[in-house]
């Protein structure tokens, strides 16, 4: 007999224990402020050595599962609860330790339904 069972997916999301905050500058200039407290950030450490010498770079992986999330490139990712406020100039990596700003964003699919976003920078 043919057993047919019900397609789960099949990633494991218990990493994903960290909280962040996410903002995002909308056209209008208004700051939207979100908070993940189901997310997973890694910062890592790049050597790139070439003719000229060695370079150091600094770079994150973002994971936050769900099919609602929505990230942008630009946005602000900042590990913990951030403030409920902040100057969009001021509110910078030089000056806020902990901040990222996300220049690519991957979102993930499973079944056709969008099971994680990965961003990074």
């Amino acid at each position: 007999m043919l057993s047919v069972q019900k397609k789960t997916c099949l990633l494991d999301y218990c990493k994903c224990n960290q909280t962040v905050t996410v903002y995002h500058q909308g056209t209008d200039k208004t700051i939207a402020r979100t908070v993940y407290e189901n997310a997973y950030l890694d910062f890592q450490k790049n050597q790139n050595v070439n003719k000229t010498g060695s370079s150091e770079s600094n770079s994150f992986l973002l994971v936050i599962p769900g099919e609602s999330v929505i990230l942008y490139n630009g946005d602000k990712v900042l590990l913990g609860e951030g403030p409920e406020s902040v100057t969009w100039t001021e509110f910078i990596p030089a000056k806020v330790p902990g901040l990222v700003v996300i220049k690519h964003v991957d979102p993930k699919y499973w079944n056709g339904v969008q099971c994680h976003v990965e961003a990074g920078g």
